[in-house]
């Protein structure tokens, strides 16, 4: 099934998708903190935490590609917004979508416009599983691309980073995962986050560079993100072209109606 699935989807949506599946890493190397280091770790977490965010994303992106033995790149439009709504469209050089996906915290829905077929199915499938693991909740992706963190109540003891890029910050959540996060100590933004399963293998990877603060809504957001490890053989990376709002546009933006001669398929 994962072999017909990737030949509709193409290359370009699976490039997205594996983006969110997760990649092979480092743990950090640290250093112990001093008390006055310690203190402004702790300050400097706690601004970070407190800092508002935005609750949505609609921009223009250029994903690059060098994996599975393929080097590229094309435009695509991506529309996230909390607490769990996805919109990707994979363009042609016109503009055209050629592959749509919508999804929330229950269900997705993916149509290739090349070929005229749609997928439905549950985030929880086999089919949706294949691609995007478990331990990625649908609430946090956002977040997970704008270099942030949902949770506002983390209790962490901060380390140095080995090379003095910053401080990491460390804490399980309730699923057992272990999480890692690197703040830059000048700007306060998130350099690098890392996501551990139960077994404290890395299974997630994600560099975040040319941070740029929005005129209109103040809100500060990564220009780049870089993601690379084993679990893609290669590197990902997604580069903003352009933020056209970080406002919410309604839960009818996230749905798709397909025309009706084009075939559905259900997966389990």
């Amino acid at each position: 099934m994962r072999t017909t699935a990737l030949l509709r989807l193409g290359l370009p949506m699976l490039c997205w998708l594996l983006i969110l599946a997760g990649c092979a890493g480092k743990h950090p190397k640290t250093l112990p903190l001093g008390p006055a280091e310690e203190q402004a770790a702790h300050a400097l977490w706690s601004g970070f935490l407190t800092k508002k965010q935005p609750q949505a994303l609609d921009a223009d992106i250029r994903l690059g590609w060098d994996v599975l033995g393929s080097k590229g790149g094309m435009a695509a439009t991506v529309q996230v917004q909390q607490p769990a709504h996805l919109r990707f469209a994979a363009n042609d050089p016109l503009g055209r979508p050629l592959v749509l996906v919508v999804a929330d915290a229950r269900s997705f829905t993916m149509v290739d416009n090349r070929t005229g077929h749609v997928t439905r199915g549950r985030i929880g499938s086999k089919f949706w599983r294949s691609y995007v693991p478990e331990s990625v909740n649908p609430e946090e992706l956002l977040s997970f691309l704008g270099g942030f963190l949902q949770d506002g109540a983390l209790q962490v003891k901060p380390e140095q980073d080995e090379e003095n890029k910053g401080f990491w910050y460390q804490w399980r959540d309730k699923r057992d995962l272990r999480h890692a996060v690197l703040l830059d100590k000048d700007s306060g933004t998130m350099g690098q986050r890392l996501l551990f399963d139960a077994k404290d293998e890395l299974i997630l990877e994600m560099r975040y560079g040319g941070y740029r603060k929005d005129a209109t809504s103040g809100y500060i957001w990564p220009g780049q993100l870089h993601i690379t490890g084993k679990a893609v053989t290669g590197s990902l990376t997604i580069q903003i072209e352009k933020i056209y709002s970080h406002t919410s546009q309604g839960a009818a933006a996230f749905r798709l109606s397909p025309p009706s001669h084009f075939t559905v398929e259900e997966v389990p």
